[in-house]
């Protein structure tokens, strides 16, 4: 590895280049539900106070919502959150290219891959601000306990604990990492300052308040208390063997590519294509884990966020690639500080050391491959709509009046048109009109639900456009209910906002 930042021009340089892409590629992408959700939660939000009152049911910290809050006073047009996002992503690149200790090539790799490039940048959500937190600390480090700034680190982890549930795992690793590296050195003498304890009393009040915003209400749609289920091996070999899609994101080229993998062009049965991506997996950790492991206070980072982010994912939610990413940046920044410390001898020191001399191969690799998905990604959103939210809203926009109801099902998926629409709709399932999602847990799921639409346009004496999301009505149901099919909207990457759109009169 070098340091970086000795060459200003390449930083400038590869920084707009990325800007200009990035924002090519946002104008160009049809926001989905998750992006448009945290819009509208801000813009519904009357005051502070109701921002608070919105944000009960979401499971996130705020950080991402604040920052949206004002701009929704000046514009209602959700491309604006994409333009803050687009300044967060590019600024977390830049921080990369200046002072990320890889070489050219690594870097130029780094920040043009799949998730840097596509999944944190042309996708708008609170991971951006997170991982540009997770950057900073990262800078701010250093490898000098003496002139150190712990107060500073602490202001930094406190900022990445209120960005999302994942962030705050990587800031409870790197606060431990922090206050155990004297012990781990033998260097006691920053235990007898009250700058190291002033810092913990900053980190532990940022934790709690971020622990605070995310454990929802008890009648939450996703409450779940339960912390050890009986499947322990099988959910953690999941988890596990979920490594290879986020070292190795390269997605498959079709519509419906998000989530997908390469591998499974392989013409195997499904059991052993997971049997290969766990065997896969398990050799990308070990790999990643022996590159730093002769160094004490990085691999002890990376083992202490792996273990937090896997134990995430087994107790409280398994979630996506987008989730797991956290492994794959914990790797990053484990190789960042990596670059502050020198090597020691330990036992298998040249087995180990084997590892440590093809760390540049590895990631220039791993890097590449990154890239390559993001390109995959990147071009599919250009060719498809990612969501047809947008397309679904400018129709109803150019062919019916602005004030025309509308009922949606199911509520969260056709809340996406809602926003680009701006208005709220009715929604059956919860009986209830709304724009942004409130996940309170439904007691029955399997209302009649064009009864309770039937029963909204006869309480509003006009017609109503219906719009349901991912499959058509069947058609007996679409002619016993006098409903007139409309248009369909079939061509979105997310399968589940594709949107169906029928008229039901009013007589």
């Amino acid at each position: 590895m070098e340091r970086a930042g000795g060459d200003l021009k390449f930083v400038y340089i590869c920084t707009s280049v990325f800007f200009i892409l990035t924002l090519f590629n946002i104008l160009h992408h049809e926001m989905w539900r998750d992006e448009l959700e945290a819009w509208m939660i801000a813009a519904e939000a009357s005051s502070l106070h109701g921002l608070i009152e919105n944000m009960r049911y979401q499971g996130h910290p705020m950080l991402w919502h604040l920052i949206l809050y004002p701009i929704t006073r000046l514009t209602r047009n959700p491309v604006a959150m994409q333009m803050v996002h687009l300044l967060i992503a590019t600024l977390s690149s830049f921080v990369f290219l200046r002072f990320a200790p890889f070489n050219k090539l690594s870097r130029t790799l780094f920040v043009f891959g799949y998730f840097p490039f596509f999944e944190y940048a042309t996708i708008s959500r609170n991971y951006a601000a997170g991982i540009l937190f997770l950057f900073i600390f990262c800078v701010c480090f250093g490898k000098d306990l003496k002139s150190r700034n712990y107060l500073t680190l602490s202001v930094i982890l406190f900022l990445m604990c209120q960005c999302n549930a994942l962030s705050t795992v990587l800031a409870i690793a790197l606060a431990l990492t922090i206050f155990l590296e004297p012990l781990l050195l033998k260097d006691y003498r920053v235990y007898r300052t009250g700058r190291l304890y002033v810092s913990i009393l900053i980190f532990t009040s940022g934790l709690l308040l971020s622990v605070i915003q995310l454990i929802p209400p008890a009648d939450a749609r996703f409450y779940n208390p339960v912390i050890v289920t009986p499947v322990f091996l099988q959910k953690t070999a999941g988890l596990i063997s979920s490594l290879w899609n986020v070292f190795v994101p390269v997605p498959r080229f079709q519509l419906n590519f998000w989530h997908t993998n390469f591998l499974s062009y392989l013409p195997l049965q499904q059991e052993m294509i997971y049997v290969l991506k766990l065997s896969l997996s398990l050799g990308l950790l070990l790999f990643s884990l022996f590159i730093v492991l002769r160094k004490k206070i990085p691999a002890f980072y990376y083992a202490l966020s792996v273990i937090g982010v896997t134990a995430f994912g087994y107790i409280f939610y398994e979630g996506y690639t987008r989730h797991k990413a956290h492994y794959y940046f914990a790797f990053v920044t484990a190789l960042w500080l990596n670059s502050y410390y020198p090597s020691q001898t330990i036992p298998l020191n040249a087995f180990f050391s084997f590892f440590e001399k093809n760390k540049t191969r590895f990631i220039t690799a791993v890097f590449s491959l990154s890239m390559a998905g993001a390109l995959t990604a990147n071009t599919i959103d250009f060719m498809y709509p990612f969501s047809e939210s947008k397309e679904a809203a400018n129709y109803i926009k150019q062919n019916y009046q602005q004030n025309m109801p509308v009922a949606g099902h199911w509520f969260y998926a056709a809340s996406a048109v809602s926003a680009y629409l701006d208005r709220a709709f009715y929604y059956p399932v919860i009986d209830k009109t709304g724009t942004f999602t409130v996940w309170k847990s439904i007691k029955d799921e399997t209302v009649d639900v064009l009864k309770y639409v039937d029963r909204y346009r006869n309480s509003i004496k006009t017609d109503v456009l219906f719009i349901v999301n991912e499959n058509p009505l069947p058609d007996d149901v679409v002619q016993q209910n006098g409903l007139i099919p409309l248009r369909h909207f079939t061509k979105s990457i997310v399968k589940s906002e594709n949107f169906f759109l029928y008229m039901i009169k009013y007589e």
